[in-house]
């Protein structure tokens, strides 16, 4: 059978350095799917660190290391291998995205500027007067919309501004004041499109395997084979990770991720389930709707877009007084008209007004602190949680998992029953491998170390117990695995006599998980905890950025809790505490008047994340608890705590400073504008290029400038 002939594709190289490499294909070579797929295929090459290609002009620009041998070899034989009739498509990459939004800012940007620099230098003047008429139309438009609301807004003082100013002839201000305000709304676009998809690389779902229904019962395969009409099963603690319907099972589902409501919503059979949404309680089977990237970009785009709750407290107070100071605007220009009798003095009131500045750059501060944070590896699902880590004294965490390492080992299984500790390794694998935490981890990962075979089929369903627990059954009998509190007080499990001394001299300073079979203890599992390295430096760094009270709160014995909390330079903490407790606890902190971040990696820490002011759920920790958190870190270090709260510091800092110099400069252009000493049409170019410069300056990175220091130093700075 004869191989079929490849078109090859022609292209010219524009550029050629070391480590980089531009080149072109001509106009309309490809479009922008196929763009997309060509830069997919050159990223596979070793070596290659960025592509981006542009359309327009069919061009590709390929960054990669140039100490990769025969790297740029390799690039140009992939590019030899294309065939004009037939180029891969894919969806876009994030760095695809961001390249693009970056190159259309940019060329928005010059069309503006290029426009009005034509009409202002080159158009007759005749003409020009007529575009500035016909352009003001749009801001005419929208000042009347907000007033037949009614409500006195800053749309409404550019309205009458910019009429004002044509009233009087001055069409040159006209034009410069709508010139800047095209400048700012392209500059506030640029940040928000930017930082959604910084925010939708940061939360696309981490899994990669998931339980396929099959004839044979549930097996692993990999997300990405999943297709529609699949059935896969996911059960407590997991996150869903497709649309589809619900076949069987039943389970409580947390939508806050979908509908912004913490309240848990039942699923049956027949019931709709989403992407994104995670499962509280119970098991499903759900036949898949949609996968991959159908099923989160939407969900994404709502958690950027969502409303006034996600809002800083401060981004919110700073719109309201935006529009509070529109009415005195209104007053200040009829009191100058009344007292001068000079419309030229009085529009100086309405063409510099404090409400634009405050209402654009706060907003535009904070979407570029979320950029920020999410290009450090953080997601913040909202700005005003970055008010309450600026302001927060008191810092809860967790032990397993968060102060210790992500991932303990098991150290060794004592048997107390008949059987080997091989064989009770193996059934309490085969229980772990469906809850997605540090210790059910190490407990799969040792049965694997041992070689250790753990079939999914030796039990019936298993259910997960908030109270530190798995219940299931296995030829009959019930088996428990858990706490001890769960084991021994919840299920009324028989004691061993000796237990505690066997685990001290066996295995000291291990946390301890007890497996027990018809309420007879059977065995204990000890896990090794070791403390991360950074965690006490962190704690001593968290205590100097003004943290009060840094607590802890573990599940494990006293012994085991004391000895970390000293090794970490804890003073406060808490052991064998209950999920319902360490609620409680956080409770009782916000209760006596403190702001609190509560930091966890495990289901059982759901509650407490949820009732904390703000929460941070750590890189490795569950489905639920990343869903319920505020702040998901995306790196395994505790430094990004310290780094969220410097941002957030950072970020209220460079507010505050907005707010004195919009007051002070804009106060002083409108004296030395009734005063006679600035024209309006400087006036007005002055107070919209700060406007415009303050807004740019919230878009630079908070930390080179800010790290290191407080709002105090930038005050006296």
């Amino acid at each position: 059978m004869a191989t079929a002939e490849i078109a090859p594709m022609r292209y010219r190289i524009i550029k050629d350095m070391p480590g980089y490499l531009r080149l072109r294909y001509g106009a309309n070579a490809f479009t922008k799917e196929e763009g997309y797929g060509i830069a997919d295929r050159l990223q596979r090459v070793l070596g290659v660190a960025t592509v981006k290609t542009t359309p327009s002009n069919g061009g590709v620009l390929v960054c990669y290391d140039a100490n990769y041998q025969h790297c740029k070899a390799r690039v140009l034989e992939a590019l030899s291998e294309f065939d004009r009739m037939d180029l891969p498509t894919v969806a876009a990459s994030d760095e695809q995205l961001k390249y693009e939004i970056d190159n259309q800012f940019a060329v928005d940007l010059a069309k503006k500027t290029a426009g009005y620099l034509f009409r202002r230098f080159v158009l007759p003047s005749f003409i020009s007067r007529v575009w500035t008429v016909f352009r003001s139309i749009k801001f005419i438009v929208r000042g009347i919309q907000h007033l037949i609301k009614p409500e006195l807004s800053v749309e409404v003082l550019d309205m009458t501004a910019i009429t004002a100013s044509l009233l009087r002839g001055s069409f040159k201000s006209a034009g410069e004041i709508m010139f800047l305000l095209d400048i700012s709304d392209l500059l506030e676009e640029y940040t928000h499109a930017r930082s959604r998809v910084q925010l939708e690389q940061s939360l696309a779902m981490d899994i990669d395997q998931v339980w396929l229904v099959t004839e044979d019962g549930d097996v692993t395969v990999p997300l990405e084979t999943v297709r529609p009409g699949d059935v896969i099963r996911v059960r407590t603690g997991s996150l869903i990770p497709v649309d589809g319907e619900v076949v069987e099972g039943e389970a409580a589902v947390n939508e806050a991720s979908m509908t912004g409501e913490s309240a848990l919503v039942v699923k049956k059979p027949e019931s709709t389930v989403y992407a994104g949404t995670a499962i509280d309680e119970g098991s499903i089977a759900i036949k898949v709707r949609n996968a991959g990237s159908n099923t989160r970009i939407s969900q994404i785009v709502d958690l950027v877009d969502q409303s006034e709750q996600l809002k800083a407290g401060i981004q919110g107070k700073a719109e309201r007084l935006a529009d509070a100071i529109v009415p005195f605007s209104f007053l200040g220009f009829l009191a100058v008209l009344a007292i001068t009798r000079s419309i030229t003095k009085a529009l100086s009131v309405i063409l510099v007004d404090y409400s634009c500045a405050i209402k654009l750059s706060t907003p535009v501060a904070v979407m570029s602190a979320l950029r920020e944070a999410a290009a450090r590896g953080m997601v913040v699902k909202g700005g005003r949680y970055f008010e309450v880590m600026a302001e927060a004294d008191t810092i809860v965490f967790d032990k397993t998992g968060t102060l210790t390492s992500a991932s303990p080992r098991l150290e060794r299984v004592i048997a107390f029953g008949e059987k080997s500790e091989e064989e009770y390794l193996r059934i309490a694998a085969c229980l772990e491998e469906h809850f997605p935490h540090s210790v059910a981890n190490a407990v799969v990962a040792g049965a694997k170390e041992m070689g250790i075979s753990h079939d999914d089929e030796l039990h019936a369903e298993v259910k997960y117990v908030v109270a530190h627990g798995i219940a299931s059954e296995l030829d009959g009998k019930t088996i428990y695995l858990g706490s001890e509190h769960f084991v021994f007080e919840d299920e009324g499990v028989e004691d061993v006599e000796g237990r505690e001394d066997r685990i001290a001299s066996e295995a000291p300073g291990c946390s301890v998980i007890y497996l027990a079979i018809d309420h007879k203890l059977e065995a204990a599992l000890c896990i090794a905890d070791t403390v991360r390295e950074e965690a006490a430096d962190v704690i001593a760094r968290l205590r100097e950025a003004g943290f009060v009270h840094i607590v802890m709160l573990t599940g494990d014995a006293e012994n085991s809790a004391r000895v970390v909390a000293q090794e970490l330079g804890i003073t406060e903490y808490r052991s064998q505490v209950l999920p319902e407790d360490k609620a409680s606890i956080v409770q009782e902190y916000r209760d006596a008047g403190h702001t609190v971040v509560m930091v966890g990696d495990g289901i059982n820490d759901s509650p407490a994340l949820a009732v904390a002011d703000a929460s941070v759920a750590m890189v490795d920790a569950s489905d639920i608890a990343r869903e319920v958190a505020d702040i998901s870190l995306l790196n395994a270090s505790l430094e990004e705590i310290l780094t969220v709260r410097k941002i957030s510091t950072a970020l209220m800092c460079r507010i505050s400073a907005d707010y004195r110099f919009i007051v002070a400069f804009n106060t002083s252009l409108i004296v030395l504008g009734v005063a006679g000493v600035l024209p309006n049409t400087t006036s007005a170019l002055l107070h919209n290029l700060s406007t415009m410069a303050i807004t740019a300056g919230n878009m630079r990175k908070l930390l080179p400038q800010q790290e290191g220091r407080n709002c105090r130093d930038v005050e006296e700075t």
